[in-house]
């Protein structure tokens, strides 16, 4: 996970190096979000039952080509899943064998990621302290962990990461608003969208995606 780390080393430096220079075409933000997150399915074998609370934290960088107008580029950890529903039987695969899900199961799902959200930032004016932004963009997603537990307890945090999809493309939306501090600090907060494109779990029939509604809120340097 040494890359891990270097990614995030790389943000936080040339955070501070927009810190130090002044420049003024890039800032920076810390992050971390309470989010509901579920997953749906376009297959009667699985059903959606419910969602999951989770949290997503990481780093964000925004470049200025104009005024009001920035280029994002992130890096976090976002852990995502849900809750769903078996009426007959499934399997997935765990750790070099076979986990068979019983019909009439209840389990939960959850799954962590490598987020990398790529995006376009618009903002207002401010407006006495405050100024209001809307963004969207996409999210590339690297799965790092993937387990079930289920509702009666047999299966607790068994990991089927074998069966989900390594690389997932996901895409955002939201608003939000800034609030400035003093100089360029300002705290934020705003809700965003998020939903993947491709199937969590492309081995099976059904078509599994992930879907989130996240509160962001972070301080912008």
């Amino acid at each position: 996970m040494k890359w891990i780390n270097r990614a995030f080393m790389i943000l936080v430096f040339a955070g501070t190096t927009h810190a130090v220079t002044g420049q003024g075409k890039m800032r920076f933000s810390v992050h971390a979000d309470p989010q509901f997150a579920w997953l749906s399915s376009d297959d009667k074998a699985i059903d959606p039952d419910g969602s999951v609370f989770h949290l997503q934290a990481g780093l964000q960088m925004d470049y200025f080509f104009a005024e009001n107008y920035a280029f994002s580029v992130g890096f976090g950890i976002n852990n995502l899943g849900g809750k769903l529903y078996y009426p007959d039987s499934a399997a997935y695969d765990s750790k070099g064998d076979t986990l068979w899900i019983v019909p009439d199961q209840h389990l939960k799902m959850n799954l962590q990621h490598i987020d990398v959200p790529l995006g376009l930032k618009l903002k207002t004016e401010e407006l006495g302290y405050a100024t209001f932004f809307l963004q969207a963009g996409f999210n590339l997603m690297f799965n790092i962990n993937a387990h079930v537990t289920t509702e009666d307890q047999s299966l607790e945090k068994v990991s089927i990461q074998e069966s989900v999809r390594v690389f997932n493309l996901g895409y955002h939306v939201g608003a939000g608003v800034e609030y400035r501090l003093g100089g360029s600090t300002a705290l934020f907060g705003g809700v965003r969208w998020s939903s993947c494109l491709l199937d969590v779990t492309p081995a099976d029939a059904a078509d599994l995606t992930m879907n989130a509604i996240s509160v962001n809120l972070g301080i912008l340097f």
